[in-house]
């Protein structure tokens, strides 16, 4: 029978620091003062003895339709709530690493196709009931019967005792450790008797729990009481107020309304005023594990122009990337064309390269039937426009006629779990390595994102399922090589998810009293505030 450590499986996996940390992001996430690294600015406010107490403000630009049934939470914008009042049996550290955190200790074998989980002991949910192995069986088996790709390969829990199980898998899969160990949150097994309790708010293990929200607007989290670290948190409340005009969250911030500001790359005017100042803490992701890719995804389920792959290689030729990205991104951008960055392990670089060439992208669509064009929605959230506007005109060049339809988070969210958008929308991946688990996501016909508005080809399947059943790492990336060229190559790749346009790396800027919140370590949206305190 063998058997392999937690640490050692992540290793044999290619899952581990080294393969995480993708060569074009090294090193760890960092905290500089904004447009003055190295200043005293970043480091002043880490002197002295946390001190108790205090509301943390964040202004964040993403909402969150459900913010305490977990399963119905998707995304990696809803895991900076999730993580507030939920937690999961593993975490990351700084250098992209599966560390314990509801879990002590993992053991995997791969002979029985078996993971024994050993549960933290001593820990409760907010409402008093405990956090056990029957807990744990609960919530696996709610994530199923909400078709989560995540616990799909788990065919049974064995409950061991309060603190031990083993759950077995339907088959070998080398992603099944992180799926379930990082994205099932837990959820008190009582509340679960009435899931409606959670629509509007939490009952996790977390260090805080909701008291106050309101859909699109904001939600306010107060200190747990009953939180298993001793002493832990020092806070007393986070307020996650939603702003989605980028001016007017730029200008409450500077005002010092929020203590913190997450900032994407669609707004580099903004990323450049703040890093100006001088006077801000800026916290970048820098160790790849997490990274997000945005693109356009066609919904090739529905039957029309988009179900033909010929088109969908016209889209990607009519888009000049390039342009996009010094015209609206300042060139800050990081550029891709595929599910991984330059550099990574999954990265295919024997692939045959889009480039801007409307020409072809005509040539393409007549082949297919469309020689006269047709008219299409790019399905946008708000702050895209005007980009979206310009790629609207490269593809009225070429006989893709545009309506841009602006849709709320809510919907937007909506239409990427349920698939029925009608055209093209924006499609958030993260492109962390293991495509597996990962690109399956959004891939896998039973996935959690995008996956019902495309369409699921018998040999993107197969490459599929191989990476998953795949033990050897050096295999296992030969395999995710050839799946980046079956969606992604110019010649005759399928194009499921449309045009890669660029990285989009985010920022969280602070003011420096801010001391301790992991906002982006390790994972793009993963942090944890249950130390961190205000020093002011």
């Amino acid at each position: 029978m063998k058997r392999i450590s937690r640490r050692n499986f992540l290793k044999a996996m290619g899952i581990s620091a080294t393969a995480l940390t993708l060569a074009a992001c090294g090193g760890s996430s960092s905290s500089t003062a904004a447009g003055t690294a190295g200043s005293t600015a970043a480091s002043a406010g880490a002197t002295g003895e946390p001190k108790a107490g205090g509301t943390l403000r964040l202004c964040y630009s993403s909402p969150i339709a459900t913010p305490g049934y977990t399963p119905r939470a998707t995304g990696n914008a809803a895991i900076y709530y999730l993580t507030l009042s939920y937690e999961s049996l593993t975490s990351y550290d700084a250098e992209g690493n599966m560390i314990p955190n509801l879990a002590t200790e993992w053991d995997v074998n791969t002979d029985e196709l078996s993971i024994t989980w050993t549960l933290r002991e001593g820990v409760n949910f907010a409402d008093g009931e405990p956090f056990n192995a029957e807990a744990v069986k609960r919530n696996i088996e709610e994530y199923q019967a909400n078709n989560r790709t995540e616990t799909a390969n788990i065919a049974s829990c064995e409950v061991i005792d309060d603190t031990h199980i083993k759950m077995m898998m339907a088959e070998p899969n080398s992603s099944t450790l992180e799926s379930v160990g990082f994205f099932v949150y837990y959820m008190s097994p009582k509340a679960l008797e009435n899931p409606s309790s959670l629509d509007a708010a939490t009952c996790g293990t977390g260090p805080f729990q909701l008291s106050e929200f309101e859909n699109n607007a904001y939600a306010i989290y107060t200190k747990n009481e009953n939180y298993w670290k001793e002493g832990l948190p020092y806070l007393d409340s986070v307020e996650v107020t939603l702003v989605t005009e980028s001016s007017t969250a730029n200008t409450a911030f500077q005002a010092n309304e929020y203590d913190m500001y997450w900032v994407g790359l669609a707004n580099p005017t903004i990323l450049q005023q703040l890093d100006g100042a001088g006077i801000y803490v800026k916290e970048d992701n820098q160790n790849g594990m997490g990274v997000e890719s945005l693109g356009l995804i066609p919904n090739s389920a529905i039957d029309g122009p988009w179900a033909d792959a010929r088109v969908r290689r016209a889209l990607c030729y009519a888009i000049d990337v390039d342009a996009i990205n010094a015209a609206f991104l300042m060139g800050m951008a990081q550029m891709t064309d595929q599910w991984a960055v330059p550099g990574s392990v999954t990265y295919n670089d024997s692939l045959n390269h889009f480039t801007y060439d409307p020409e072809k992208a005509k040539s393409l669509l007549a082949e297919a039937g469309y020689a006269d064009g047709f008219t299409t929605n790019i399905v946008t959230i708000s702050g895209m426009s005007d980009m979206l506007t310009a790629i609207a005109n490269m593809l009225d060049e070429v006989g893709i006629h545009c309506n841009i339809q602006q849709v709320d988070g809510a919907t937007n969210n909506q239409y990427m779990k349920d698939g029925t958008w009608e055209g093209l929308m924006l499609h958030f991946a993260t492109i962390a390595p293991d495509l597996g688990l990962y690109m399956g996501r959004h891939l896998d016909k039973n996935g959690a994102y995008y996956a019902k508005g495309i369409q699921h080809p018998d040999k993107e399947m197969e490459l599929l399922e191989e990476i998953r059943r795949c033990m050897d790492p050096d295999e296992k990336h030969k395999l995710e090589k050839e799946l980046q060229a079956a969606i992604y190559d110019a010649e005759d790749g399928s194009c499921l998810f449309g045009r890669v346009l660029y990285v989009n790396k985010s920022s969280m800027y602070k003011y420096d009293y801010v001391i301790d919140d992991h906002a982006t370590e390790a994972f793009t949206a993963c942090w944890d505030l249950s130390a961190c305190w205000l020093n002011k």
